[in-house]
């Protein structure tokens, strides 16, 4: 006897729907739920960069910034100390990892 054999017609065709909808094709900006849990990711923990003077221009305040890390962590600490005086992120993929499923051309030498 399966799981399914004591619902109705129309309670099969509502699961069926309700999976269609959940696995269809996403485009745009879509938080992957394997890779990372955002609800418990982007939380209140604290942040912290190093920075490296040898790299840097002049003294601080800064007006630019420029942030080597993982992507999410740094947006989080740019979350938590530039609020609303950021204009402009570039986020550079993570060219030459050998994953076949990436979007653009992994394979430079």
């Amino acid at each position: 006897m399966s799981k399914y054999d004591h619902l109705s017609h129309d309670e099969l065709v509502r699961l069926l729907e309700a999976r269609d909808r959940r696995d269809a094709t996403r485009f745009g900006l879509v938080w992957e739920a394997n890779e990372i849990d955002r609800d418990k990711a982007v939380n209140a923990d604290f942040v912290s960069l190093d920075l490296q003077p040898e790299h840097s221009v002049g003294t601080a305040p800064w007006r630019n910034l420029v942030i080597e890390g993982d992507n999410f962590d740094a947006l989080r600490y740019l979350r938590m100390t530039h609020a609303g005086r950021v204009k402009c992120i570039y986020i550079d993929p993570p060219y030459n990892t050998g994953n076949r499923d990436f979007v653009y051309n992994d394979r430079f030498v």
